[in-house]
């Protein structure tokens, strides 16, 4: 890993992957397409009280030091730079996972525990005295991961005419979802029909039925994340609106107008899915960790750290889910 000295102007730092220079070689190799990004900027450098005035506010940021190119995959951009074609935009959509809800997925340590069989939930729901710390394998009906869309500022109320004014007039409801995840480990994505209900009640109280969920295969794999597929979740309106009597953000994660939401759950492979008495899958080996006491006491698990992508199918904002494949071991 080396840095560039960016004390002046750095025109284009550019390192071509063995399939670049094989074209280049051929005679072939032509940029048809390129993206931008700024996943190493820090804007919280940016200090508008600098003594020096406006010209320095964002000296900081210009001093830090830049990596150079890499030639993995996704290496550098994770958050690629939007272009828009609107120059009225004064809000853009973000993602947040909502753990408010009923029946929503909670973290533990930061990671989403997706159980690959009844043996293993069972295990981490008694040590939890909860059902809300763990996934189900394949599972249509019990916890599930949500997913909202929307103006996540407290500068607008969250109220059917901002929605309408800020979202849906300017192009930016996410009416579907997409997602990535590693093909080794994710067989299919779960996820709500286009009949489930996000919302809350005149009284404020939440109106929400976005079960069961509905299993979908891959549509396509993705050429820029390495073993990876796509799936495509479908983005129920969000109706939960600014109310009097309880607060909306008792129930939506999204501090302002709300455009869409989504359920999640996902199928593992097959091939992580054995009891503790059955035959452990050697992926446990190769790619994560096995016979692992990671709760305490004598019960040891099997588990695989993977990172599921989510992507507003409009808006394209993105949101990372740390997830952890888990298999009960035995003692």
């Amino acid at each position: 890993m080396a840095f560039l000295d960016n004390s002046g102007d750095i025109i284009l730092d550019a390192v071509l992957t063995d399939l670049g220079r094989k074209r280049l070689a051929q005679g072939s190799f032509k940029i048809s397409k390129f993206a931008l990004g700024d996943d190493e900027v820090d804007y919280g450098l940016f200090n508008r009280n600098h003594p020096s005035g406006s010209s320095h506010f964002d000296l900081e940021i210009m001093q830090t030091p830049v990596l150079e190119a890499f030639t993995q995959t996704n290496a550098n951009i994770n958050y690629g730079l939007l272009s828009l074609t609107r120059s009225d935009l004064l809000y853009l959509p973000a993602l947040k996972s909502n753990d408010l809800v009923s029946n929503s997925a909670k973290t533990t340590s930061s990671v989403y525990y997706l159980a690959v069989n009844s043996e293993t939930a069972g295990k981490i729901k008694t040590g939890h005295s909860s059902s809300a710390y763990v996934l189900q394998s394949d599972q249509a009906t019990d916890t599930a991961i949500y997913i909202e869309s929307g103006l996540d500022t407290p500068n607008l109320t969250g109220d059917t005419s901002n929605r309408s004014s800020y979202i849906v007039n300017t192009n930016l409801l996410d009416s579907t979802f997409n997602l990535y995840a590693d093909s080794r480990f994710i067989a299919a994505l779960m996820s709500p029909s286009r009949t489930s209900t996000f919302s809350n009640k005149t009284d404020g109280t939440a109106d929400i039925n976005m079960t069961p969920l509905q299993a979908a295969s891959a549509t396509s794999t993705t050429p820029v994340l390495k073993n990876f597929n796509a799936f495509t979740a479908p983005g129920i309106n969000n109706g939960v609106t600014f109310n009097s009597l309880i607060s909306a953000t008792t129930i939506s994660v999204i501090a302002g107008p709300r455009g869409s939401v989504t359920a999640l759950n996902f199928s593992v492979a097959s091939e992580l899915g054995a009891t503790s008495t059955g035959t452990r899958s050697s992926m446990y080996d190769l790619y994560g960790s096995y016979d692992q006491t990671i709760f305490g006491g004598g019960e040891k698990y099997d588990y695989i750290d993977t990172t599921i992508y989510v992507e507003g199918g409009v808006s394209t904002a993105r949101l990372q889910l740390p997830v952890r494949i888990i298999r009960y071991a035995g003692t």
